[in-house]
Order: C-alpha cells, then sequence, then structure tokens
C-alpha cells in the first residue's frame, strides 16, 4: 500500500466519471461502549452527577460512527456515491456484509475508506487481508483501499481545539521556559505494527498550531512504546513542563479512554503530585474530522485516474 506522499494533491472538486455511482465502505472499529459518563475524559476532571460545561457531550460509538457516515454521505454526495457504515467488530453490518449489500444495489465499484486513526495493525496489515477476503468473496466488484486518517492539519485543528477548550480553572497559559506539556495518546497498537511515525508527525503539527509556551509528545495507551509514562518524562526533565495536559487522540469515550488513559493519569499523578494536571475530550464527531475521510475516497478516485477536474 503506498503512503500518502504517493497521492495526487487532493482536489475537492475531483469526482468519478464513467461508470456511474461507487460505493463506499466507511470501515471503523467497532465498539458499543460510550455512552457512560465514567468511561470519557471529564470523569476524571469531575465525578458529580453533572458533566461540566466544557465537555463537548461526545457520542457513544455506534451514534458517533453513524453520525460520521451521514455526514460523509452528505459531503461525495448521492449522485456520486453510497456510503456504508461497516466496522471490524461489535457493529453490523460487517465488512463482508456491507459489500454484499453494495452489489445488490448494482453497484459495481468500491471504495473501502477506513475510519481509522492512524497507520496501526488495522490499518495496514489486516485491512490488507481483509480487502483479499472481500475480493475473493465479491469476485465481480472492483475493490479499492483508501489509506486511514493519518496526519493532517486538519486533525491538528482539531486538536489545538479540544486542548485550547479546556476552561480557566485548567488555564492553558504557559512560557516557552515552563510550556504547558501535551500529551497526545492514541490507542495502542503492538510496536512491530506501528512505529508511531504518523502521530509524531501529527504531534509536531499540533504543537505549532498551538504556538509558543506548549510542548507536544506522543504515546501510546498500551502494548508498545512510547508509554504515557514516556511521554511525561521526556516534557518535565528534558522540556521543562510546568503542567500536564493529556489529549485523548481517539475518537470516542470507552474503555480504552476509561481504563488506560483516565488509569495512567492517576499514576502520572501520584508520581508528579507538584504538577497540575488535566485532560481534553477526546476528538469526538466533526465536520474536520470527516473532510480527511472525504479527501481519501477522493484520493483513491484521483489516483485510478477516473476523475475529473
Amino acid at each position: 500500500m503506498s503512503t500518502n506522499k504517493d497521492l495526487p494533491p487532493f482536489d475537492s472538486k475531483s469526482k468519478p466519471i464513467g461508470g456511474g455511482r461507487w460505493g463506499v465502505v466507511l470501515l471503523a472499529h467497532g465498539s458499543q461502549r460510550g455512552a457512560d459518563r465514567s468511561e470519557c475524559s471529564c470523569f476524571w476532571q469531575s465525578s458529580d452527577s453533572e458533566p461540566p460545561t466544557w465537555c463537548p457531550g461526545c457520542p457513544s460509538t455506534p451514534d458517533g460512527l453513524k453520525d460520521a457516515a451521514q455526514r460523509l454521505q452528505v459531503s461525495l454526495g448521492g449522485d456520486q456515491a453510497e456510503v456504508i457504515l461497516s466496522c471490524l467488530e461489535f457493529i453490523e453490518p460487517h465488512p463482508d456484509q456491507a459489500v454484499q449489500i453494495i452489489r445488490e444495489q448494482g453497484l459495481k465499484r468500491v471504495v473501502i475508506a477506513p475510519f481509522l486513526l492512524g497507520n496501526g495493525k488495522h490499518a495496514t496489515l489486516e485491512l490488507d487481508e481483509v480487502l483479499e477476503a472481500l475480493q475473493s468473496q465479491e469476485p465481480s466488484l472492483e475493490l479499492h483501499l483508501a489509506h486511514g486518517l493519518g496526519a493532517e492539519f486538519g486533525l491538528a485543528d482539531l486538536v489545538a481545539h479540544r486542548i485550547k477548550s479546556l476552561p480557566a480553572a485548567n488555564p492553558i497559559k504557559s512560557d516557552e521556559a515552563s510550556p504547558t506539556g501535551i500529551i497526545m495518546v492514541k490507542a495502542g497498537t503492538k510496536t512491530e505494527y506501528d512505529d508511531c511515525l504518523w502521530l509524531e508527525e501529527l504531534g509536531q503539527m499540533v504543537e505549532s498550531e498551538l504556538g509558543p509556551g506548549f510542548a507536544v509528545a506522543v504515546a501510546q495507551s498500551h502494548y508498545g512504546d512510547p508509554t504515557m509514562e514516556n511521554a511525561a518524562e521526556h516534557l518535565i526533565n528534558e522540556r521543562g513542563a510546568s503542567r500536564l495536559i493529556a489529549m485523548p487522540y481517539l475518537f470516542f469515550p470507552g474503555m480504552i479512554l476509561k481504563r488506560n488513559v483516565l488509569g495512567e493519569m492517576d499514576r502520572l499523578q501520584e508520581a508528579y503530585p507538584d504538577i497540575p494536571m488535566g485532560i481534553t475530550p477526546p476528538l469526538g464527531m466533526d465536520d474536520r474530522v470527516v473532510k480527511v475521510a472525504e479527501m481519501r475516497v477522493r484520493e483513491v478516485w484521483k489516483r485510478i485516474g477516473l476523475s475529473e477536474q
């Protein structure tokens, strides 16, 4: 699978020509979690019955993914594509069911668009296997695999917005000599599948977007390096951070946020009792996320030469 650098520049006007509409499978990991407030960031900062005013009201995973699919359908246009949400686990239709639905609708060409934040196991080895299995199941369909979301300035802008939206009770203000340290933490994948290069690139974008007085380090929630502990040590000891803010680089609340991210924040607060700490909400659903997913679909159309300006 090629890297994003191998693709032509994105053109929001590009659209498929010839052969009619495309099927687009918006393929997510899937989860039934996230409806319980104890699985969200705001619970770590306030266990009151009502969420704090700064909480954006993150959707559960099922609701958030449905919203994403609906927004992507609007962005691509019904005359160009039929978008079907599919999940690898927990939420049907699964990929094999999704492409069957598309075939039964009479569509012949399909983009499998991973709604995954980075280039971990699901966005590389496993999705290649998924594509191979789908092509074997549906030999009459023309299947194309898009890239995961990866590092994009729109996503960096959203992360910076989440950080700067924390309330005055946790002011995100500091100078370059003692910056606010930001730990961007993604869902963990084993190092053999993901070396975090894309996340490091995104972290640099976020630090640039935030401006002076901020220092960003990246981490994984579990499995592999770098850990949140590694990131905290780097920010405090090497970059002189005077406070730490964790940014869960996850779509929605759930067990990874509760068990791994919030659990590690408890341990970091014990290890550094004199360092003020806070945590932002996860990404949630936002047009900036959907815009990148749209870009990935249109990149496929442009890459295979079936687009017009």
